[in-house]
């Protein structure tokens, strides 16, 4: 009985170990060139530790926050250093033509030239200035 017991709980502390352990909440705000908030966008991180490839997402809300979610909403991610994007909303008419309040290059992690470090134990907040 008490091998068992032992074999669950190794398998219990393996698993938190390897999901989500040591993940770090960040938020930030996005704002437009004009210094309005870019509600409705949605903010994608990507990088992290050496040698693991983590992408965590977050929603920019009505005020321009948002908080990265890895796993589960507001989770955070794990220390590292993350490339950042920022996407468009979601196309309402398709057949429309889409004018993008800030430069395409934000969309993109190549060209972004937005990056951050989040680190352990620290507070994590990023303002993102987007440009036209």
């Amino acid at each position: 009985m008490n091998y068992i017991y032992r074999s669950i709980m190794c398998l219990f502390i393996a698993t938190l170990a390897g999901c989500g352990a040591g993940l770090q909440p960040v938020r930030g705000t996005v704002k437009l060139p004009d210094g309005k908030p870019a509600a409705g966008r949605q903010v994608v991180f990507e990088g992290g530790p050496e040698g693991r490839k983590v992408s965590a997402r977050g929603d920019v809300q009505t005020d321009g926050s948002f908080e990265l979610s890895t796993n589960k909403p507001g989770d955070g991610v794990p220390p590292g250093k993350y490339k950042v994007q920022v996407n468009p909303p979601p196309m309402i008419n398709p057949e429309a033509a889409y004018v993008s309040p800030f430069n395409a290059k934000y969309s993109n992690f190549q060209t972004s030239g937005l990056e951050f470090e989040v680190k352990a134990g620290q507070r994590n907040e990023f303002p993102i200035q987007v440009t036209k």
